[in-house]
């Protein structure tokens, strides 16, 4: 039951009218031609929503000691700031009769000059977008340990490269939407909307209505792809909101294509420069790094302006011991559609910049890729790692992954095929890349960068009714993880029932517990971590009520497929269910003292400690043919260590689904802008996404190097596929033009780039 499946009595139909100027004043708008069309319902300008609300503080006063913050409203106040910007909403009685009300409404603006990148937003004189502040930069920290000015004293080798990313996005299956209903006897608003994180959105709608949160509730429905773009930034759902007050009736916005294109989270457009220092055997003595992210308009939430300058900079040191390394991480803001989360941000970009390193000393040196990599990585011994950039590694073993994975693809076969297609003229690339990739941060990490006041736990609530039923009540949203499947059986596993007993719920705020949500490759660790302690609990519980019914038995006790029974004594046994009922006081069998309290209900929360650090390592072999630039992708391979593995079937398919992923960004996923800040890339016809056709065979090996930070050892693994193809892909096309001595540091690496870079080279 997708959010757009629901349908409410008496519902009526959003469209919100965008800005068509990446940076403009507005002069004056334009509503009662919209207002007369027959079928139209309402409308809100910014001048019904401004004085109403509190502003959105992306960055608010104390929050973050390195973000800058300013004032965002739902609707703009007289100024718009990217392509796109919802400017007002409209609702009629059917989804048509709402954008003919959007053709009719004009607006009068006064077009100012666009920042359409980090170069121009810089510049002396650029004008300030935001007011309140003082230039465009919104988050900058430098940060590093060691001595590296030193490094590059005794260093044999240097290297210096810039790395230009291109703005992405995550193209869900389903796009956003949003249903909003103000029940007036009761003064409460009910606001779906296909969110991943009900309980932080409910907080944010309440801070920005400035209701209290018990007026409101929050529903996420079953959610069809996310990819972490559907966090809890976006002005669309308070604007609903005020709307369905405004008219007195439910309301829905669901986003079409093009919008989701335009005005849906982007991530990923970065500009990193690195001087690397290196000894003549391939190891890195250190880095020097500069990141600069384009934003776009606006900051999505509390930890986004940091999120990916901040991640790809301490992600630079991948695998290895880099014991000198200084970064200088900058958020520049744009005059395009905000930058947001989406699958390993700012992780990518990181892990690319080192891995492309690796292989450009291997080159340098005439050493092979993976034994530059032996050089500089960090010994399982070596756990837990402080690393130079500020980061806590828990666990793992890096060189055991690459080993396992040379062997998985026969890496000196692959060698040996590819002698013989160059010896042909063909070009033939083998690419590697190993990664770690930081999961399921907790407050404490969020404080280390600066961020405060950002609830980083899950919760879960494990009820048992009189007849032995499991009800569990999480505060993640599952977006395509199979919570109700990894969740039950850890349920049952550690509970001792069966699991067609036990029931999951989620995505409803009067439900469920409170908790941060889903994101950061979390799930497993915290709100599998909040379920192992409630579980734990309750059958603790349980089994001292059982004692009453097997004669006070004071020898050890357990439960296996919901019976409870003497360790000492299999034989000696009560049912799960009868012991429920005597919870209750609904047994005929005992009666409990006075002094037992009654139910088998609990709460647990989990906040992880640190964050954990699953890896891996993934191998590419690609052929690309010379007159086209077309880039075929002949085998894959990965080895992956996610701790202890809760489902293999699941964890298999994040990853492979992950690496389908990676492989579009790697290959084909650029959006555009042009020079004046109108964005070109709107369709799926324009931003390109990979077919089943473009997805090899992906063979996957499992390891696991158990966490010693979180219950049961467990560490995420949602974004590690995409992590891991991002840099193999690009490592195997560049490994493949080597012949033609080009130099590939910029992605998207397929047959628009690789033909330019082959005709470039004179080779063609």
């Amino acid at each position: 039951m997708f959010l757009d499946d629901i349908k409410l009595p008496d519902m009526c139909y959003a469209a919100f009218v965008r800005s068509l100027y990446p940076h403009a004043k507005i002069t004056r708008i334009h509503v009662d031609e919209a207002m007369a069309i027959p079928g139209a319902v309402g409308i809100v300008t910014p001048d019904e929503v401004v004085p109403f609300v509190n502003p959105i503080r992306p960055a608010a006063p104390g929050s973050s000691d390195f973000a800058r913050p300013y004032d965002r409203f739902p609707l703009p106040p007289g100024k718009v700031s990217f392509v796109g910007e919802p400017i007002l909403v409209v609702a009629a009685e059917t989804p048509h009769i709402a954008e003919d009300m959007v053709d009719a409404i004009t607006i009068e603006y006064e077009p100012i000059p666009a920042l359409t990148g980090v170069d121009e937003s810089l510049a002396p004189g650029a004008p300030v977008i935001h007011e309140g502040m003082s230039d465009n930069v919104l988050f900058y920290r430098e940060f590093g340990e060691g001595d590296v000015d030193k490094a590059f004293q005794q260093a044999d080798v240097f290297l210096d490269k810039t790395f230009n990313f291109p703005r992405q996005t995550a193209v869900p299956l389903e796009t956003r939407g949003i249903i909003s209903s103000y029940d007036r006897a009761q003064d409460r608003t009910t606001i779906w909307t296909s969110t991943r994180m009900p309980h932080t959105a409910l907080a944010s709608f309440s801070a920005v209505l400035g209701v209290p949160e018990n007026a409101l509730r929050v529903i996420s429905p079953d959610v069809g792809g996310e990819f972490g773009i559907k966090a809890t930034g976006y002005p669309e759902a308070i604007s609903l909101a005020i709307l369905s007050k405004k008219i007195e009736r439910p309301v829905k916005w669901a986003e079409d294509r093009m919008e989701n294109l335009l005005a849906c989270a982007q991530a990923h457009e970065q500009r990193v420069h690195v001087s690397v220092a290196a000894a003549n055997n391939g190891k890195i003595l250190g880095i020097r790094s500069e990141v600069l992210v384009d934003q776009g308009a606006h900051a999505l939430g509390p930890t986004s302006a940091g999120l990916e300058p901040m991640t790809t900079g301490q992600s630079i040191i991948g695998c290895y011991r880099i014991e000198n390394y200084l970064c200088q991480a900058s958020n520049i803001l744009t005059n395009k559609c905000p930058g947001g989360a989406y699958r390993g941000v700012g992780t990518v970009q990181g892990i690319f910049v080192i891995e492309r390193i690796m292989d450009m000393l291997a080159q340098t040196l005439d050493l092979d890729p993976a034994e530059v990599r032996n050089q500089n990585f960090i010994q399982s011994e070596d756990m837990p790692y402080n690393t130079a950039g500020g980061r806590l590694y828990d666990s793992g073993d890096y060189p055991g992954s690459l080993d396992k994975l040379l062997a998985l693809s026969d890496y000196e076969q692959l060698r040996e095929l590819q002698k013989d297609a160059r010896s042909n003229g063909e070009l033939f690339g083998i690419g590697i890349a190993c990664f770690v990739e930081h999961t399921s941060t907790g407050s404490q990490d969020y404080i280390k960068r600066g961020v405060q006041g950002l609830p980083a736990f899950d919760s879960a609530t494990i009820k048992v009714d009189p007849r032995g039923n499991v009800t569990v009540g999480i505060s993640a949203r599952s977006t395509g993880q199979s919570h109700d499947r990894v969740f039950g059986a850890l349920v049952a596993q550690t509970l001792g029932v069966p699991f067609e007993t036990i029931r999951i719920v989620e995505g409803d705020t009067d439900a469920t517990p409170f908790g941060s949500g889903t994101g950061v490759s979390r799930s497993a660790v915290s709100s599998g971590g909040a379920i192992r302690r409630a579980a734990n609990d309750i059958k603790s519980k349980t089994l001292e009520l059982a004692r009453f019914f097997l004669e006070g038995e004071e020898g050890e006790l357990d439960i296996i497929d919901g019976e409870i029974f003497v360790v000492s004594d299999p034989t000696r046994r009560v049912s799960f269910p009868r012991v429920a009922a005597a919870a209750y006081d609904a047994s005929r069998e005992i009666s409990l003292p006075d002094n037992i309290e009654r139910g088998l209900q609990i709460t647990r929360t989990f906040d992880p400690p640190h964050q954990v650090f699953g890896n891996g390592a993934h191998l590419a072999v690609v052929r690309i043919n010379p007159e086209t630039g077309l880039v075929e992708i002949e085998k894959y391979f990965v080895v992956e260590d996610c701790g202890t593995i809760l489902d293999h079937g699941i964890v298999d398919s994040q990853v492979i689904g992950g690496v389908a992923m990676g492989i579009g960004n790697a290959l084909y996923e650029e959006l555009k802008y042009d020079n004046d800040g109108q964005f070109i890339t709107g369709s799926l016809m324009d931003y390109l996404i990979p077919t089943s056709l473009d997805i090899p065979e992906i063979q996957t090996l499992h390891t696991e190097t158990p966490s010693p930070f979180t219950e049961g050892g467990v560490k995420g693994v949602g974004e590690a596929g995409t992590v891991g193809a991002y840099s193999a892909v690009a490592n195997a096309v560049a490994d493949a033009l080597i012949p033609l001595n080009v130099d590939l540091t910029e992605p998207p690496v397929g047959p628009d780039r690789v033909w330019r870079l082959i005709n470039s080279s004179g080779n063609n």
